[in-house]
């Protein structure tokens, strides 16, 4: 989860989330309506609001806050995941009364009073404007990669999933994992490790037609095998022999990196394990995590790989 979109009717508490996730996860938080008006309660042009959302857009990671349905599918085609806050009316309206007089860190002024006309527009919200964001939704859902999408009802919901984001679980294998494992090993090899090995290397390591499963299955069973999730999805996976204190395979999903699934899985692998020392073959990419968790590298080494040679190290954690 790198790009997100937050998006309600006004009175939801978008911009409240958005900070919160925020702070869950460190991601870079941008405001529309801060983009949009001016100090002097005007606003920019539509040109010059599509050029600044369009570098926001070409970053690599971002929160934005706002709906300006004009602009929503170009904000669908670019993010990964999406919060819509799918609230009663009486909720959003009695929220926007309620603030009236406050400083907000997504305006840049302080509403002194209600304006009827907003006040008619967040009424009439779930009638004009949620066919809009829900035909946007469906419409995203049918093309390549399309993004997750979180729709809570309540305050309650948000807050609940928000004490949970981001906390990695950890479980044994199970056989019908073993699909899924294969995929995310093949993704994860072939962009992770993409700044260190060559495309031809890449594909002797983890080639199109993937493992055999079967195979798989028998070494993860005859192992030690863990399958780590993050926010229900799956992250990571590793496993190790304990008999041997051979750490065989660790791998984490691109979309989870640096968010604490390969660490939970390191941890929990090196605690099944009554072998001292571990030993594992730390790929390029690899090598500094294991090096971070005490790891020490004994020898570069050369391996065959479907007539190509990559390079790994053999490392030891006492």
């Amino acid at each position: 989860m790198q790009k997100v979109l937050v998006i309600g009717c006004s009175g939801a508490g978008k911009s409240t989330f958005a900070r919160a996730l925020q702070e869950k996860t460190g991601l870079p938080l941008y405001y529309l309506d801060m983009l949009w008006h001016t100090p002097d309660r005007g606003h920019i042009t539509r040109e010059a609001f599509d050029r600044t959302l369009g570098e926001w857009l070409a970053r690599p990671a971002w929160i934005i806050d706002g709906n300006y349905n004009r602009t929503l599918p170009m904000r669908l085609a670019k993010c990964d995941a999406v919060f819509f806050l799918d609230y009663p009316t009486a909720v959003c309206l009695d929220a926007i009364r309620g603030r009236v007089g406050q400083l907000r860190p997504d305006m840049p002024w302080v509403e002194e009073q209600l304006d009827p006309e907003f006040y008619e527009w967040v009424s009439n919200f779930a009638r004009d404007e949620r066919p809009l964001i829900l035909a946007a939704l469906a419409a995203r859902a049918e093309q390549p990669d399309p993004p997750r999408v979180f729709t809570f009802h309540s305050r309650e919901e948000a807050a609940a999933w928000l004490v949970g984001c981001g906390r990695v679980t950890v479980r044994p294998y199970r056989t019908g994992d073993c699909p899924a494992l294969a995929k995310l090993f093949y993704e994860t090899v072939h962009t992770v490790c993409a700044a260190d090995y060559t495309p031809a290397e890449l594909d002797a390591w983890a080639p199109p037609e993937g493992p055999d499963l079967a195979a798989w299955d028998g070494s993860f069973r005859a192992h030690v095998a863990l399958v780590a999730e993050l926010d229900g999805r799956l992250a990571g996976f590793g496993d190790i022999d304990p008999a041997a204190g051979y750490l065989d395979r660790l791998y984490v999903g691109r979309d989870f990196q640096r968010r604490g699934a390969g660490a939970a899985l390191c941890g929990a692998l090196e605690a099944a394990c009554p072998v001292r020392p571990i030993v594992t073959h730390a790929s390029r990419t690899a090598r500094g995590f294991f090096e971070k968790r005490g790891y020490r590298v004994l020898r570069a080494q050369q391996v065959e790989r479907r007539g190509q040679t990559l390079e790994n190290f053999v490392m030891e954690k006492e």
